[in-house]
């Protein structure tokens, strides 16, 4: 908020420093056209001057002063007089000094007023104008400085279909990556749940291993595998941990290293599921063994006939039979 209201306050002085020469004049009035008037007044204002300074200088009386000012004094008076009563808009530069006596003085005094109060108006305007111009500008500033919501590219412009991330780390480079399918809301809350408890519970198995599968839901398979190894350092024996990391294995086209980790999975577990689904995996499409595949699968239905994968290893199964009587 201090960034925007320099901002604002910069862009009102730099606007007014621009503007300032068209709103300001230099104290006269505008100059009409020329009138034979003006050269009457000038010469009657010159003799004026000029009768006071021979009295001045002691070349009159005081009585042939009055004598001689007074009729020039009086058609002064008359020309300046003309002058009052044209339109507004067209009045000329008065540029004489004070006239000792004249009564051409009220008009002139009333006009400067007048143009003083224009003055006045004009650059109040001109003001306002910059005020407003400042204060639209501001809030364009705030718009442009103040953080963006997911969705939400730099001009601030929403994406349509773009889904909130939730709060965690893992779930705001799920929201990032690109050219990939976006995790859905609901697997993003399910992530970001997941990571306040492994935050809560650093060294829980359990903690870890809900994290590992809301990132593999989210398609998240490199965060997953980090998620999965953690749990390994906790537990090395651990055999959903180390399943799931033979099968990022096999995607990632490690068939052999992923087969070594599950063989020593089902080693201690024969009859874990999971695993004899992913060896039977591995070895139908990664390593290209369907008679070991055809076993893994006729294993896996028999000690999970009801299983997650049961549809899967029908279907490979038969893919593996099909291949193995060629």
């Amino acid at each position: 908020m201090t960034v925007v209201l320099i901002s604002g306050g910069l862009t009102f002085l730099v606007g007014l420093l621009i503007l300032r020469p068209f709103s300001v004049t230099d104290g006269r009035l505008r100059a009409r056209a020329h009138t034979p008037d003006d050269d009457r007044r000038r010469e009657l204002l010159r003799q004026l001057r000029d009768l006071d300074d021979d009295l001045a200088a002691g070349k009159l009386t005081q009585d042939d002063h009055a004598r001689l000012r007074d009729p020039v004094e009086r058609e002064a008076a008359a020309v300046l007089g003309r002058k009052a009563q044209r339109p507004a808009g067209r009045t000329a530069v008065v540029t004489a000094g004070p006239v000792q006596g004249s009564r051409a003085s009220g008009p002139s005094q009333d006009r400067g007023a007048g143009a003083g109060r224009g003055r006045w108006h004009r650059q109040t305007v001109v003001l306002v104008a910059l005020a407003g111009a400042a204060a639209s500008i501001a809030v364009l500033l705030a718009g442009a400085v103040s953080s963006r919501h997911t969705g939400q590219t730099i001009t601030g412009n929403s994406v349509p279909g773009a889904a909130p991330a939730a709060g965690g780390p893992g779930s705001s480079a799920l929201a990032s990556q690109g050219g990939r399918k976006s995790p859905t809301p609901q697997q993003l809350a399910a992530v970001s749940a997941a990571e306040a408890q492994v935050n809560q519970h650093p060294r829980d198995v359990s903690a870890h291993l809900t994290l590992a599968e809301a990132y593999a839901a989210a398609g998240a398979g490199q965060l997953a595998a980090v998620e999965y190894l953690a749990v390994t350092r906790l537990d090395p024996a651990n055999a959903e941990a180390n399943t799931s990391l033979a099968l990022l294995a096999f995607e990632v086209g490690r068939a052999a290293q992923g087969k070594a980790m599950v063989d020593r999975v089902l080693a201690a577990n024969p009859d874990y599921p999971e695993a004899l689904y992913v060896r039977g995996l591995i070895n139908l499409m990664g390593l290209r063994r369907p008679t070991a595949a055809e076993h893994d699968f006729h294993a896996y239905l028999a000690v999970a006939p009801f299983g997650s994968h049961r549809t899967a290893a029908v279907t490979l199964l038969a893919l593996a039979q099909s291949q193995d009587h060629r």
